[in-house]
């Protein structure tokens, strides 16, 4: 079965839902709170086991009830946490704020994500995931664990500086938007991807321009995790470039449809259903 392996960031998220973000020193009300499964790393697994990939994740979580409730949720998508450590550091929170028009502002405690372990390679996993929101020497390990195996490496160098530009440019893809493209300067991986939100995305440097499908916005957190989740899952099963960036736009348009970041990660028949209304 093909995999994927993901080494990344776990967080309980904690998600307000209001009109308006405040103004210094004021107080607004929101419309809902919702504790829901996060973190890049984590939503990316959820997107590419939901997608129909056998998934494989490392990371770390603290000795604690969010850490419980994350690994029960990634457990109960099917995702092997066989590798996922507990630590004497309390479970990463990221607190999230969500406009009306389903803009989003978020403030992350990384917590046990900053003791993320080192994957080790595995013959059976085709694609390798990381991301931003763990150590650098762990997104390094993520590239030399796919070396070690001929596995295709996938880096999200997200949130933008965070890792060494590079070391992105060693994996074969990256996926970046324009802030992250503009922290890298000029170095670029072999593939890399350029998303643009409601424009869509490009292949760089010169390859196919894909506009974004239509999706009714709710809130935008975790969609492009949706993304790359998704497009590791088709790059996984052998699709090219083009049409598994076509497979994770779906997953993001059907993502920014519902609230939260796990929660919101489509099934595989969604993507395909979306996929088919296009053509």
């Amino acid at each position: 079965m093909r995999r994927v392996g993901v080494c990344g960031s776990l967080n309980m998220d904690v998600f307000n839902f209001v009109e308006r973000v405040p103004q210094a020193g004021e107080t607004v009300f929101g419309s809902g709170l919702l504790y829901a499964g996060g973190g890049k790393g984590g939503n990316q697994a959820v997107a590419a086991a939901r997608a129909g990939a056998a998934v494989s994740f490392t990371g770390a979580v603290g000795r604690d009830g969010f850490g419980d409730q994350l690994l029960a949720a990634l457990a109960g998508d099917g995702i092997d946490v066989a590798a996922v450590v507990r630590v004497d550091e309390p479970t990463g929170v990221a607190l999230i704020l969500v406009e009306a028009d389903g803009e989003n502002r978020i403030v992350v405690a990384s917590g046990a994500n900053d003791r993320a372990p080192a994957p080790v390679a595995d013959p059976e996993v085709a694609v390798w995931v990381t991301q931003a929101e763990v150590p650098v020497e762990s997104a390094a390990a993520t590239l030399e664990a796919a070396r070690a195996t001929g596995a295709l490496a996938l880096v999200n160098p997200a949130p933008a500086g965070r890792l060494p530009p590079e070391l992105v440019a060693r994996f074969d893809v990256a996926v970046v938007n324009e802030t992250e493209l503009a922290a890298l300067g000029e170095a670029r991986a072999p593939l890399t991807v350029l998303t643009l939100g409601a424009s869509g995305a490009r292949i760089l440097p010169d390859g196919a321009a894909l506009p974004a499908l239509p999706a009714r916005v709710v809130d935008t957190t975790g969609a492009g995790d949706a993304l790359v989740g998704a497009m590791a899952a088709a790059l996984a099963e052998g699709l090219p470039p083009e049409a598994s960036l076509r497979a994770g736009m779906a997953a993001a348009s059907l993502a920014i449809e519902q609230r939260g970041c796990q929660p919101a990660m489509p099934a595989r028949e969604a993507i395909e259903q979306r996929l088919a209304a296009e053509n």
